[in-house]
């Protein structure tokens, strides 16, 4: 069995195109199961709020 650092090293030297299909088809089975605390549903959350707000800033320019 792999240990956490050798997950998180593997996952972390996989193509972009395997990382997204990691996100898209592994985390939504885990996170139902585990993510259950406000802790975890407030780091998802923020995490969320970021992207939302970076995409928009760079689809408007920063408002310029």
């Amino acid at each position: 069995m792999m240990t956490f650092e050798q997950v998180k090293s593997a996952v972390l030297n996989l193509g972009e195109t395997e990382q997204k299909r990691l996100i898209t088809e592994v985390l939504t089975e885990i996170m139902p199961k585990v993510c259950r605390d406000e802790d975890c549903l407030s780091q998802i959350r923020n995490f969320v709020n970021q992207e939302t707000v970076r995409e928009y800033r760079e689809q408007h320019m920063d408002s310029i």
